[in-house]
């Protein structure tokens, strides 16, 4: 049977009425691959990181020194627990509608304050986009906290529309599907169109916004031609590290066309060192010349904030961010986990799941689409027993809808281009010789899976 026919056949059949096979103990013992370099030298780096979150705490943990992977995932994990817990004892009192007795406090390198039950929240932080320093001569910097990645986008976006009346938003096809999903919830006052970058475009209908995501590709170029009326460059920067070249790409291209530009993120995937450490969003805008419509934008941005509650949690800002040796160490973990992801996907391509990989620009995860139109339960299942079976070998894997951990992340995904229901698989920052065996690990489920539904059909 063809390998699409067999896929197809598979999910339509087998997740329905299989129960989960059971997969049997890989070859090489799990002590055998602790004890590789690549473990020892993952070690020494969960170490640096580790220290860095110990340091944070008022009274260090000094928890037993990671001996596996698995160790130095779980004393993360308590670390993380320990600093959420101190930081939400320290600013439980200030987060009430009561004013507080002291009009600025400090958590790790950002200085809060706030008038009126915490909805005009202030932060002064560290540099979100060093590049945007790098590029400062003459250009102003306005930087806005909300609660998650979600409430910045929805800001901006609620935000332009007050100020433009209608948008004309382009935007490549394979974007993050929320983003355009709630985009679509303006109805008359958003319309779509392709992403162009001719200097002498048509006319737009509204406001002309060009909007760039992490998740698609095609990036511009620093001289790649941009239609003269754009009214800004939005860009979703989430999967990129702070520091990505990729970002550098975008900003010297609005500064080419001194066109305003923001820049939105969701700070609860690669800026928390593996850890979730909080639901957190921003907004910087950066422009060289601020006409008034840009400077009303800004302080609609603010006054939506405010309006519909997005302003972000105290207790949710990273106490450990804003050093050096953070930055050191973030950029390292998130090489990490392009490298795994990569190496996931060299071994899978090589097999039958070949037809139904999918990658993407960025790296952080990679999709295995289970061929028809499947429904979401569907595949959740198959990423409940998937997982089932991979954590039975001893390997470091969760069912979590995220990417940018210490463990491997399997979850439900929508294609971004096909908006079909796939499997998302996002390594997380792990050894080569453990990415092997995940790798292993998933091919035979498959074809147990298989082997299972042809003994069934007999």
């Amino acid at each position: 049977m063809p390998v699409e026919a067999l896929r197809t056949h598979f999910m339509q059949y087998a997740l329905k009425r299989l129960q989960p096979v059971k997969d049997a103990p890989l070859a090489a013992p799990l002590r055998s691959i602790m004890a590789a370099p690549d473990v020892t030298r993952y070690l020494a780096r969960k170490r640096e990181e580790i220290a860095l979150l110990d340091a944070c705490l008022d009274e260090p943990l000094t928890l037993p020194e990671p001996r596996s992977v698995q160790d130095a995932i779980d004393v993360k994990l308590k670390l993380a627990a320990a600093l959420r817990a101190r930081t939400s004892l320290h600013s439980w009192a200030i987060t009430e509608t009561a004013r507080p007795d002291v009009g600025q406090w400090q958590t790790g390198a950002y200085r809060l304050s706030f008038a009126y039950q915490r909805a005009d929240l202030d932060v002064d932080g560290p540099p979100i986009y060093p590049v945007l320093d790098a590029h400062a001569k003459g250009c102003a910097v306005e930087t806005l906290y909300t609660t998650s990645g979600m409430s910045a986008i929805a800001v901006l976006v609620h935000a332009l529309v007050h100020v433009h009346g209608h948008l004309e938003v382009h935007a490549h096809r394979g974007g993050y599907g929320e983003t355009r999903e709630l985009l679509e919830r303006f109805r008359d006052r958003v319309h779509f169109a392709p992403l162009t970058r001719r200097r002498n475009a048509p006319p737009a209908v509204g406001a002309r916004i060009v909007f760039l995501d992490s998740v698609a590709g095609g990036l511009p170029q620093r001289d790649d031609p941009l239609p003269r009326d754009t009214a800004m460059i939005v860009c979703d920067t989430t999967c990129w590290w702070q520091e990505s070249g990729r970002i550098a790409r975008v900003v010297r291209w609005a500064r080419r066309h001194d066109v305003p530009l923001a820049l939105i993120r969701s700070h609860a995937k690669l800026d928390g060192l593996g850890i979730e450490y909080g639901r957190l969003g921003s907004i910087v805008f950066s422009w060289r010349r601020a006409g008034v419509r840009l400077r009303d934008l800004v302080h609609a941005a603010r006054d939506t904030v405010r309006l519909i509650g997005a302003a972000p949690v105290p207790a949710h800002f990273p106490p450990f961010t804003g050093t050096d040796a953070y930055r050191r160490i973030s950029a390292r973990r998130t090489a990490a986990i392009i490298k795994a992801t990569r190496r996931l996907r060299d071994a899978l391509r090589d097999t039958a799941l070949a037809p139904g990989l999918g990658m993407y620009a960025h790296g952080m995860y990679l999709t295995i689409a289970l061929g028809g139109d499947l429904r979401v339960k569907d595949v959740k299942r198959a990423v409940d027993a998937l997982c089932e079976a991979l954590i039975g070998q001893g390997l470091p894997v969760r069912h979590a809808g995220s990417f940018g951990f210490d463990f491997v992340a399997l979850e439900w995904f929508p294609d971004p281009s096909t908006r079909r229901n796939v499997i998302r698989i996002a390594p997380g920052d792990l050894p080569v010789s453990v990415m092997d065996r995940v790798a292993d690990g998933i091919v035979r489920w498959f074809s147990l899976q298989t082997a299972a539904l042809g003994t069934t059909d007999k």
